[in-house]
């Protein structure tokens, strides 16, 4: 529904494509490096993104908002889309981060300690287990879905701006 009013409030232009672009692409990026790291329902993830943030697809998908309201190119991105996409996200933190000491206890506690829960410290890591990216991963966390979704969507932004 989000992405429905951004794309309807927008007037992209292609300088502010490119750039909203570059931002949704890194946000894709942090994103398709986490979901080839997290193993759903197994030991608690501390390697790759998550040795930075806690959330590393959330802040994927945030980089991708930021740059989704650089290419909508007005000012309702910046004051409707992009705070209602980060109250609705900012929910979903929360309820994960319960749903992670209910499930991992001290461990999640020792961990959260040290990771941020979206804005990295990288001078300040703990060191991962050692687990490697697999595409195996990504492709079982059903990233694939998000990953040509946001792509579509982009284009749209730039089929909006061609046609303009």
């Amino acid at each position: 529904m989000l992405a429905g009013l951004a794309l309807l409030l927008a007037r992209p232009a292609p300088a502010t494509n490119l750039l909203g672009a570059v931002l949704v692409i890194a946000g894709l990026a942090v994103r398709l490096w986490a979901a080839g790291i997290l193993e759903k329902s197994g030991e608690l993830c501390s390697d790759g993104p998550y040795r930075y943030v806690r959330h590393p697809l959330y802040l994927g998908s945030l980089l991708s908002a930021v740059g989704f309201a650089v290419m909508m190119n007005v000012i309702w991105g910046w004051i409707v889309v992009l705070p209602l996409f980060i109250a609705l996200y900012l929910a979903q933190v929360l309820d994960e981060e319960r749903h992670l000491r209910d499930a991992y206890g001290d461990e999640h506690a020792s961990y959260s300690s040290t990771v941020p829960m979206l804005l990295p410290r990288p001078w300040k890591r703990p060191k991962g287990k050692g687990r490697p990216w697999q595409w195996s991963r990504a492709l079982a966390n059903r990233e694939h879905y998000h990953v040509l979704f946001t792509i579509g969507f982009v284009a749209l932004f730039f089929a909006k701006a061609w046609f303009r």
